[in-house]
């Protein structure tokens, strides 16, 4: 699937995603998720998810859908952990700070048991470095992008922290 975010000209920007069977599902994003939405694909293709935000849209869902009363009902557990995680990432980028491994899982423990999400596990230092590696590098393209102009990404996105 390809994942092109347009920067917006004279509204607000876009995100489009282009299956390989060729269909296509598109929306207007608030400011907030061109950035947010890039860690999602980060987060995606680092951790294998196939069955979070990108790879559900890969599968048929509509980028509309997710909005849809009860969507959050339907998502697979992948999913709530991918939204978890790419939330944890976006607070610690406002924060400024890079947080340990530690404090991450903590973070995303107490997240997914106070959401009843089951099935734990840590994510390593390995983990969270190929993230933030895959996310610095399609942030920098996206904030470097001239408006009116259009950033894509294959996804599942190639990556490697060397």
């Amino acid at each position: 699937m390809i994942i092109r975010l347009k920067k917006g000209k004279d509204g607000p920007s876009t995100l489009a995603c282009i299956r390989s069977d060729g269909s296509a599902t598109w929306a207007k994003l608030h400011p907030f998720f061109p950035l947010h939405d890039l860690t999602h694909c980060s987060v995606e293709s680092v951790l294998g998810f196939d069955e979070a935000f990108f790879g559900l849209v890969a599968s048929g869902w509509d980028i509309d859908a997710f909005a849809q009363p009860g969507a959050g009902a339907r998502l697979p557990d992948q999913a709530k952990w991918a939204e978890n995680i790419v939330g944890i990432f976006d607070r610690e980028r406002a924060s400024g700070e890079t947080w340990s491994a530690d404090s991450f899982n903590q973070m995303l423990q107490a997240s997914l048991v106070a959401q009843k999400v089951s099935g734990f596990r840590k994510l390593s230092d390995r983990d969270l470095s190929g993230v933030r590696h895959l996310r610095d590098a399609l942030h920098r393209q996206w904030l470097q992008l001239p408006v009116g102009a259009s950033l894509e990404v294959a996804f599942p996105a190639r990556w490697s922290t060397e």
